[in-house]
């Protein structure tokens, strides 16, 4: 048996020559990437990765360090990767543009007196503003240039997020420019000469319903349905003849659509916060930004979120959310939000962002903004 300190001169020796070819090593990957960037090659190859760590492995004679080494040299490459993501500039990646000086229009959608509407008046203030039925129409519109912002919720503080949004954010291309936090407080809103023992039906948004639960626990005499957004709820409670019919919906809707305020703060959780994003055709550049929002897919295999997020800490980034959405036509696949705060005219975002990059099979930044 060799003794302790034996031990430890053999390995020191190897690891001078480990360090040695290491250097070596590093250098030729510089090279790569110079050679791809000045010929304008993929930058990162997968297929090309699976094939040397293949060929690595089967270097290995003894059986037992195979699966040790497979790890050893997809940490290299990793290493490799990071190295090379900080020769490529970002501008090749990513474009900022200038805030528009004036906003004409924003959407936003519901009607007049729902909560979107209340977080458009409070972020933009005065402006000429144009509501939408559904979410997507608001996208559609951004995109034809119809309005120049749009806001849309995107999470509330008790139940979640709204998964839509997060979806079509990603499948219309827009960039979230700003965000903006509103306390929400529903109420059960019916005709003048309604009772709460007179109401059978409550209408609502699916939201306003969950964030009412145990209120209308409390009443199983009510029969919830969904409705498209609270406001509306309440337009059309407003416009039935009905003292059975009642809607969840805000005061300012009951003021605007002449309704009784039957009950008070029927939210379950007295904290209730709803996140609102304020979305743009471009992505601006803004000096106060404080968070950078990125959507990516991932090769399905070990370890390979796990990559991202040691990204983020080596970086010192704060990570502030993370969500994922199935990939439709791919079984088990997904879509991975995160939010850190940053910004992209930061030198370690940038630099962050292209290691990231070198681990996904696509990312695209799709906010940079002041939370």
């Amino acid at each position: 048996m060799k003794d302790l300190e034996t031990c430890r001169q053999e390995i020191d020796s190897l690891d001078s020559q480990i360090a040695s070819l290491f250097e070596q090593r590093m250098a030729v990957s510089k090279d790569v990437i110079t050679y791809k960037l000045a010929n304008n090659l993929p930058i990162f190859q997968p297929e090309r990765e699976q094939i040397v760590l293949e060929k690595n492995s089967q270097r290995i004679k003894d059986q037992d360090l195979q699966k040790y080494a497979l790890s050893f040299f997809q940490d290299m490459m990793d290493t490799s990767k990071a190295y090379q993501a900080s020769f490529i500039p970002l501008s090749q990646e990513i474009e900022l543009t200038k805030p528009m000086e004036t906003t004409l229009k924003a959407g936003y959608q519901g009607v007049p007196g729902s909560f979107s509407n209340q977080a458009l008046q409070q972020y933009f203030g005065k402006i000429e503003s144009v509501y939408f039925p559904k979410f997507e129409d608001v996208y559609i519109a951004l995109m034809n240039q119809t309005i120049d912002y749009g806001i849309v919720p995107l999470e509330n503080s008790n139940t979640g997020s709204i998964n839509d949004n997060y979806d079509l954010l990603r499948l219309y291309n827009c960039f979230v420019v700003g965000e903006i936090s509103i306390p929400i407080t529903q109420h059960l809103l019916a005709k003048e000469g309604a009772k709460v023992e007179t109401i059978r039906d409550v209408y609502s948004h699916p939201q306003g319903i969950l964030q009412s639960s145990k209120y209308l626990d409390e009443h199983p005499n009510m029969d919830c349905h969904d409705f498209t957004n609270t406001a509306a709820a309440a337009k059309y409670v407003s416009e039935q003849d009905d003292f059975s019919k009642a809607a969840i919906a805000s005061l300012q809707a009951a003021k605007i659509y002449g309704l009784k305020v039957i009950q008070e703060n029927i939210h379950t959780q007295e904290n209730n916060h709803t996140r609102f994003i304020v979305i743009s055709r471009n992505l601006e550049k803004n000096k106060k930004a404080n968070i950078v929002s990125i959507v990516f897919t991932l090769d399905h295999k070990v370890g390979a979120l796990y990559s991202i997020l040691k990204t983020v800490k080596n970086h010192h980034l704060n990570l502030t959310r993370i969500e994922s959405r199935p990939i439709v036509d791919q079984e088990w696949q997904y879509y991975f939000y995160i939010d850190f705060n940053g910004n992209l005219e930061d030198r370690t975002v940038q630099v962050a962002l292209q290691q990231m990059r070198s681990y996904c099979l696509t990312l695209d930044v799709i906010g940079n903004y002041e939370g």
